[in-house]
């Protein structure tokens, strides 16, 4: 698949089959968040690959149930203090951020869906996983076979949202 149409491809999923996901294509899609870059290369993060049942059930529970119900779950954790910060912003959020990006349109192109997930209780994941006290839990994704296609969301056209030289709108 072409980039800008795995791009344009890309939804969240919320509904998965119970198909399981071949190791093989996790991998990929984990190599491409090892790839991601990072603040001087620091590399902070660590990522979980949930596939016991009653494991991702548990995930469910820190704020959206749909989670758990996919096949796999790929919880991305970071060391917040390797990267350091730029001014006032984490650099660890900005990696993970990258990570996911590169992650889920790997996923994308793998023909697997995904759901970007950053609203819930962190611990319950960290008690769930056993992730350590200095380890944040920044980013999830339910990751499977999509049992749904739902349509592209609208999306603000370039002249909306870009300003050249100097800040207009």
């Amino acid at each position: 698949m072409e980039f800008m149409e795995v791009v344009r491809k890309r939804r969240s999923i919320r509904r998965y089959k119970p198909n399981p996901v071949p190791a093989e294509l996790i991998r990929q899609m984990l190599e491409a968040g090892r790839l991601a870059p990072s603040w001087a290369n620091t590399q902070c993060w660590h990522f979980v690959v949930v596939t016991d049942e009653e494991v991702r059930m548990k995930i469910g529970e820190a704020g959206m149930r749909f989670v758990g119900r996919a096949p796999v779950i790929i919880v991305v954790c970071a060391d917040p203090e390797k990267p350091g910060y730029k001014g006032d912003i984490p650099n660890y959020l900005v990696d993970v951020g990258i990570v996911m990006d590169h992650m889920i349109l790997a996923a994308t192109d793998l023909g697997l869906g995904t759901c970007w997930i950053g609203g819930f209780h962190e611990h319950v994941v960290k008690d769930a996983l056993g992730v350590p006290e200095n380890m944040r839990v920044v980013a999830m994704t339910p990751l499977g076979y999509a049992d749904q296609e739902p349509e592209a969301r609208p999306r603000k056209a370039l002249t909306e949202i870009v300003s050249y030289d100097r800040y207009a709108q």
